[in-house]
């Protein structure tokens, strides 16, 4: 198998590593482990000044890429390499694959999908805290939810042969689309331990800050903590943009903000932390990747059951609560207040970790499905 993996240079290696960067560079990880050769290919967004001005007003969807100014890259990168197989890094990226079965009619197209646009969507304009829930706004992102649902079927049932996904629930939303196979790939993690130094009372938080998601989750449990009054508690929180950052601090005086860490300074930061805490509470696009980073670090995590979506939990028995912020902030105090809980979910913690799938195991399973397409 000859893989031409597609990607957007950012979407790989960016100045501030987040779940977008850990999640491609785990699919080509995955890819290369499937494939006899392996070439990258580089495409950028479209600064196309029609499909600009129709992703500004919502006239289309999936529009960041533009077909005609990705061929010249990619029809000389399929003509040099010949691969048997073209992967495309995240959904974004569909809209270029009747252009690659123009180009080379034999080659497989495999989605590597972090998450639908629609996943984020629907909460947007559906859930209590959502930011687009009346008036024109509303309207317009129930416009656009149509228009993105639309587009993915439509390019599922014509021109991609595979979609791989990171969880189960993704699978069955896969299927509704359209998707002739759909393929399984849960996260990696690359064990990475640190010399765990517990601060008593201190538990940490890392995320992006004004993705909805986080920031629900993220202001319930802050308010939660405080209606319960648990006393001798200091969330530390890492992340950007800095103004949800400090919005937090100055209103809950449990809340510390550190701001953007790098690498190094975030380590150092989480060997601190008595517990990781991951609260999602509802299904969104994609995986938490920030869980896998905890767990690679060796460090007690709580999480929720939508947190712990893309994992693979059966080598160890970790505390993952129901999608609640009370039972979530009561399971914390419950932690924190038990002699030797903490030391407990860091041995369950290990024992996840050495049980979890590998990119080389993945893909072998990678490479078997494909031959079935």
């Amino acid at each position: 198998m000859k893989s031409l993996f597609v990607h957007n240079p950012c979407d790989l290696h960016a100045e501030a590593t987040g779940g977008v960067q850990l999640c491609s560079r785990e699919f080509l990880e995955i890819v290369q482990a499937a494939s006899s050769a392996t070439k990258l290919a580089t495409v950028a967004v479209s600064r196309n000044l029609i499909f600009r001005v129709r992703r500004r007003f919502g006239l289309g969807s999936y529009l960041l890429f533009h077909p005609r100014e990705c061929e010249p890259a990619l029809s000389q990168a399929m003509n040099e390499f010949q691969p048997t197989h073209v992967f495309l890094n995240k959904a974004e990226l569909m809209r270029l694959a009747p252009m690659i079965k123009r180009l080379r009619p034999q080659a497989v197209i495999v989605v590597m999908s972090h998450g639908n646009q629609s996943g984020d969507d629907l909460y947007e304009i559906s859930g209590p805290a959502g930011r687009k829930t009346r008036g024109l706004p509303h309207a317009q992102a129930v416009w656009q939810l149509g228009l993105d649902l639309r587009a993915e079927a439509y390019y599922r049932h014509r021109w991609i042969d595979a979609v791989c996904v990171m969880s189960s629930e993704e699978q069955v939303l896969e299927r509704w689309l359209g998707t002739k196979r759909t393929i399984v790939l849960p996260r990696v993690i690359h064990p990475d331990p640190l010399k765990w130094t517990p601060v008593a009372g201190r538990i940490g938080y890392v995320g992006t800050l004004d993705h909805t998601p986080n920031k629900v989750a993220l202001e319930k449990i802050c308010e939660e903590f405080k209606r319960q009054r648990i006393q001798g508690l200091e969330i530390r929180l890492v992340g950007r943009p800095v103004m949800p950052g400090e919005a937090l601090a100055s209103q809950y005086p449990f809340v510390k903000y550190l701001g953007p860490l790098d690498a190094g300074s975030l380590k150092k930061e989480a060997s601190g932390w008595s517990l990781f805490l991951n609260p999602i509470f509802w299904l969104s696009r994609g995986a938490s990747m920030k869980l896998g980073q905890a767990l690679a670090w060796g460090l007690p995590v709580l999480s929720t059951r939508s947190g712990t979506r893309g994992y693979q939990l059966d080598g160890g028995q970790l505390p993952v609560t129901e999608d609640d912020p009370v039972e979530f902030v009561g399971t914390v105090a419950r932690i924190l207040q038990t002699p030797g809980e903490l030391e407990r979910i860091q041995a369950q913690a290990a024992r996840v970790v050495s049980c979890s799938p590998t990119a080389q195991s993945l893909g072998q399973l990678l490479a078997a499905q494909l031959k079935l397409v």
